[in-house]
C-alpha cells in the first residue's frame, strides 16, 4: 500500500511540519509512504500531474485556510483520473465541518480530525489489513455506502514525547531556502475567543532535552529560520528563560522566532535577552486591541501597562526584532476606538506593525457568537470580516487601503527617518496613514503597481501637496538618507535632489587614503587601497545632520558601508565622516 501526504504552502519559502509529523510517526507495516511539498502559486495541474504519477492507493492532504479551495480542486480531478485511489484530509480546516465537507464532496473518502499522528497511523494500518472497522478511531469521519459516520472527537496527543521526531534527514535535506516550522509545545493556556486555541484548554510540551538536542541539529544542519509555532511560547516563564538561555549560549547563524505574550516578560526574562547576538531572536507580540472592553469580549487576559512597558524594554535592547499584531474588527472596536488602538502600539516603535483583520475561523468561539456582534463575513477562506456591528463594510475598506500603507511604508523599513519626521505634522500616526491612503486612491495607485523606487517620489509628492508648512529641503534630504541607507544603489529615485559640489569625488578619496581617518570612521576596512573600499561604500553630502536621532541643520557627509547590514533595524551601517 502506496499513501501519498500532499502538503500546498502558502509560499514557496514555507515547509509543511504535520505531513512529516504524520510520515514518522508510521510504522513498516502502513506501507511506503512519501510527502510532497507544493506551493498554492504552482500551477493546479503540474500539481495534480505529480500526484497521479505516483499511482498511490491512499492521497492525504493537509488543510488549511489558504489552501482548501486548492486542495478540493485538485481532489475532485484526482478521483477522476485514479478512481481508485482513497483521498483522505486533515488539518483545522476540516476538522470542525468534516461532515459537510464530505457531503459536499464526494470524491473524499475520509477525514481525521485534530492532531492525526496516531489516528492516521491507525486508519493506515486498518486499511492495510482491509479492515474495514473503522470502530477504534474516534476522530475519523468516513462512508459507509450511502450513509456518512462523523467522528466523535477532535484527537489530541496527550503525551508529545510519545510521537517521534519528524526531523529525519530527508526532511531537512527538502528544507533548503526556506523557513523551517518547530513546536516545543501544543495548546494555549488562554481561551481568546478568536483563536482555534479556544476549543480546548491546557499546554503539553516536549521535554526540555529534546528541544534542546533539535536546536543543536538545526544550528549543525545550516537552518537560516527556525519558526517556533507555539502559541504563547513564554506562558511557561521558567521553561522559556532555559530555551532562551540554551539558543543564546550556542548562537550560530540561525535565527529563531516566537510567538509571545509581552506581559509574561519578567526582569530576569528580560535580562537574558539583553545577552543575544543581534538578530538571533524575533518575538512576534499580539496586543490586537487597547480596548479594555475589546479585551473582556473575546475573553483574552492581558495586562495593557505591562504589554507596553515590556515591549519598550525589549525594543531598548536593540538586539531584537519586534513584530507587533493589531486585529480590526473585534468586538467593540469601532473606527474611533481602532484609531486609538493603532497609534498606542505604533509609538511602542515596533519594527514591523501588523494591521490583521478578523477572520471567523471554524471551530472558534467568536464565529458560534457571531450573530450576538452582527457579524458579516465571507462565506470563504479565510472568512474575513466585512463588517459588525460597530464597523461597517466602508470603515473596513478604509482600515484596508491603511493596512496597504503601512505595509508599503512603516513595515518595509525604508522609511523611517522620513516617517519620524513627517508624522509629526498630523493629529496622529494614523491619520497620518489615514491621509496617505486617501492621496493613494485619488491618484490611481492601488490599482497598479508601483516599485520600491517609485515610493520615494510618490511620498515626495503627497508632502508637497498635502504639507505645504513641512520644509520640504528637510523631506529631500530624510528621503534620500532613507534610501541610501536601505538600498544598495546610490541611484536616486526620480525627484531626489543632491547637494555634490564640483571636486567632492576627489575629496572623498583623499578621505580613504588617510589611514587614521580608515582606522577611526571604518576600521574594518584597514589595509584595503582606496579605489576597492570606494566601490563597496558610498558617500552623500546633505544639508542637515540627518545621521543624528536630533536633525539639526548644517553640512554634513555620511559614508554608507554597503557591506554591513543591520537585521535588526533593517539598514546598512553607516557614519559621519569629515570629508570637506
Amino acid at each position: 500500500m502506496k499513501t501519498v501526504i500532499i502538503a500546498l504552502n502558502s509560499k514557496y519559502i514555507h515547509s509543511a511540519l504535520a505531513p512529516w509529523y504524520l510520515k514518522a510517526n508510521c510504522p513498516p507495516e502502513c506501507g511506503d509512504i512519501k510527502v510532497m511539498e507544493f506551493s498554492i502559486n504552482d500551477m493546479t495541474d503540474s500539481i495534480l500531474s505529480d500526484i497521479y504519477e505516483e499511482n498511490c492507493d491512499i492521497a492525504a492532504f493537509s488543510c488549511y485556510i489558504w489552501n482548501i479551495e486548492e486542495v478540493l480542486k485538485i481532489t475532485h480531478n484526482l478521483k477522476k483520473v485514479l478512481p481508485k485511489v482513497k483521498i483522505l484530509l486533515g488539518g483545522p480546516e476540516v476538522s470542525f465541518c468534516s461532515y459537510e465537507i464530505m457531503k459536499n464532496n464526494t470524491c473524499i473518502d475520509f477525514i481525521l480530525s485534530g492532531e492525526g499522528e496516531e489516528s492516521f497511523r491507525n486508519l493506515l494500518s486498518t486499511l492495510s489489513n482491509s479492515s474495514s472497522s473503522f470502530d477504534s478511531i474516534k476522530s475519523l469521519t468516513y462512508r459507509d455506502g450511502e450513509n456518512i459516520v462523523c467522528g466523535r472527537d477532535y484527537a489530541i496527543v496527550e503525551d508529545l514525547n510519545t510521537i517521534k521526531s519528524p526531523y529525519s534527514e530527508e526532511l531537512l535535506k527538502s528544507l533548503e531556502n526556506k523557513i523551517i516550522y518547530y513546536e516545543s509545545s501544543r495548546g494555549c493556556p488562554f481561551n481568546c475567543s478568536y483563536c482555534l486555541s479556544s476549543t480546548f484548554q491546557g499546554v503539553r510540551y516536549l521535554d526540555l532535552e529534546r528541544v534542546k538536542s533539535d536546536i543543536l541539529m538545526f544550528q549543525k544542519n545550516g537552518v537560516k529560520m527556525v519558526k517556533f509555532v507555539d502559541r504563547t511560547f513564554n506562558c511557561n516563564a521558567e521553561r522559556a528563560k532555559k530555551i532562551f538561555s540554551f539558543i543564546i549560549e550556542n548562537a550560530g547563524e540561525t535565527c529563531f522566532h516566537f510567538e509571545a505574550a509581552a506581559d509574561l516578560f519578567d526582569e530576569e526574562m528580560t535580562a537574558i535577552l539583553s545577552k543575544a547576538p543581534t538578530g538571533l531572536i524575533q518575538f512576534e507580540i499580539g496586543v490586537q486591541t487597547t480596548n479594555n472592553k475589546t479585551i473582556e469580549a473575546i475573553n483574552r487576559r492581558t495586562s495593557l501597562e505591562k504589554v507596553f512597558d515590556n515591549v519598550r524594554k525589549l525594543n531598548g535592547l536593540n538586539n531584537i526584532h519586534l513584530h507587533l499584531d493589531l486585529i480590526a474588527g473585534l468586538p467593540y472596536e469601532d473606527y474611533k476606538s481602532f484609531r486609538k488602538s493603532f497609534n498606542d502600539v505604533y509609538r511602542l516603535e515596533p519594527h514591523n506593525l501588523q494591521l490583521g483583520f478578523l477572520k471567523l475561523l471554524k471551530g472558534s468561539s467568536i464565529r458560534r457568537e457571531s450573530d450576538k456582534y452582527g457579524y458579516k463575513f465571507r462565506d470563504y477562506p479565510p472568512y474575513e470580516v466585512l463588517s459588525n456591528d460597530f464597523l461597517s463594510y466602508s470603515e473596513i475598506s478604509l482600515l484596508k487601503n491603511i493596512e496597504d500603507m503601512v505595509e508599503r511604508f512603516y513595515n518595509s523599513g525604508r522609511f523611517a527617518k522620513t516617517l519620524d519626521y513627517l508624522v509629526e505634522f498630523f493629529p496622529s500616526p494614523f491619520d497620518f496613514y489615514e491621509k496617505l491612503s486617501v492621496y493613494f486612491k485619488e491618484c490611481g495607485y492601488f490599482k497598479r503597481s508601483l516599485s520600491g523606487r517609485e515610493l520615494y517620489t510618490v511620498l515626495l509628492n503627497f508632502v508637497q501637496k498635502s504639507k505645504p508648512d513641512v520644509d520640504l529641503k528637510l523631506v529631500n534630504e530624510l528621503l534620500k538618507f532613507d534610501f541610501l541607507v536601505s538600498n544598495n544603489t546610490n541611484n536616486l529615485p526620480t525627484g531626489l535632489a543632491r547637494n555634490m559640489e564640483s571636486g567632492f569625488k576627489e575629496k572623498c578619496f583623499e578621505f580613504l587614503k588617510n589611514e587614521e581617518y580608515v582606522s577611526k570612521y571604518i576600521p574594518n576596512f584597514e589595509g584595503m587601497p582606496a579605489k576597492q573600499i570606494y566601490s563597496k561604500v558610498h558617500f552623500e553630502k546633505f544639508l542637515y545632520d540627518v545621521a543624528e536621532e536630533k536633525i539639526t541643520q548644517g553640512d554634513t557627509v555620511v559614508l554608507f558601508d554597503y557591506t554591513h547590514y543591520n537585521s535588526v533595524k533593517g539598514r546598512y551601517d553607516y557614519v559621519k565622516v569629515p570629508v570637506e
